[in-house]
């Protein structure tokens, strides 16, 4: 294993954990806000709409680093 290998790994999981921490906190605290109501009322409500976007951005760059480390050419 390479250094971006492992660098890709703990992106993603820091990533889902992170992105995993603000979905439950959302559900654990449903609201309706400004009529939206659901899923993306709930996020709007809690304020994590914005982290859980960037800790699953963060996810899936990880994980596309593992997959170019993981299946490039030597």
């Amino acid at each position: 294993m390479n250094k971006k290998m492992i660098c890709g790994i703990l992106l993603t999981v820091l990533g889902l954990i992170y992105s995993v921490i603000c979905f439950v906190y959302t559900l654990m605290h449903p609201c309706v806000y400004n009529g939206i109501g659901g899923l993306m009322g709930a996020f709007l409500g809690a304020d994590t709409l914005v982290p859980f976007i960037i800790s699953t951005v963060v996810m899936c760059a990880g994980l596309l680093l593992c997959f170019i480390e993981a299946y490039r050419k030597h």
